[in-house]
């Protein structure tokens, strides 16, 4: 049976659409994101049952973790401890709920993509290198540890607290083609944010928004079509 009829018998037996697709050979290294692709979270959800109150949740984020926070974090230009004990000095009526955040950090993460684990494991088998890249801190960890079955078809990957580059700077994305010596027209980036998509597509990889598995399906099916690859 050839690589590409082997794809297509395998993927048909885990209900995928009758339209199966079979990846362009010139596509050779599927990359991952991590946060909203492999596995899922609900930070507000969690911290509106510890508030009991989702507008409170809210206020928590907005002042005490915002955006910038994470883009702090994620950098690591210093251990992820140094950045919770500034917070919570800053923030001394949400000392206990920052505290929360660091000790339970795992628990904020509802499961991994459902349908995603058996896709990777497909496209594995058929010989595509599956790649992670991620902007996250050293927590990572404890997500990976919690949610080990999507992450483990994974070869390897680059995260962002170990090189200190952020996601869509461009230099995060020529660290990883170096480190692993591909090629960016061989490489299709999965993120569920439009701008990491756009920094990836700079660097001359191709790249995918992810909002679902069907939907993921269906976008990489036209990605394929338009380079003049067989379905």
């Amino acid at each position: 049976m050839s690589r590409s009829h082997a794809l297509e018998s395998n993927l048909s037996t885990i209900s995928y659409p009758s339209h199966i697709i079979t990846i362009n050979k010139m596509i050779k290294n599927i990359v991952f994101d991590f946060g909203g692709v492999l596995v899922q979270h609900d930070f507000i959800a969690y911290f509106s049952d510890y508030f009991h109150s989702e507008e409170k949740a809210r206020q928590f984020f907005a002042q005490a973790l915002p955006h910038s926070f994470s883009d702090e974090v994620d950098r690591a230009l210093h251990p992820f401890h140094y950045y919770i004990e500034r917070q919570q000095r800053q923030w001394p009526e949400y000392v206990d709920a920052i505290d929360r955040f660091d000790k339970h950090f795992a628990d904020m993460f509802t499961g991994e993509t459902e349908g995603m684990y058996e896709w990777m494991c497909l496209l594995k088998a058929e010989g595509y290198r599956l790649l992670g890249l991620s902007n996250w801190s050293a927590k990572v960890h404890e997500v990976i540890a919690r949610f080990p079955r999507v992450f483990s078809p994974l070869e390897d990957s680059l995260i962002s607290y170990t090189c200190h580059y952020l996601k869509p700077e461009r230099e995060i994305y020529e660290l990883f083609l170096s480190k692993f010596g591909v090629r960016p027209e061989e490489c299709v980036f999965i993120d569920d944010r439009p701008d990491n998509i756009e920094g990836a597509r700079k660097v001359g990889m191709h790249g995918v928004v992810f909002h679902d598995m069907n939907q993921l399906k269906l976008a990489i099916q036209q990605l394929i079509a338009e380079q003049g690859g067989r379905l």
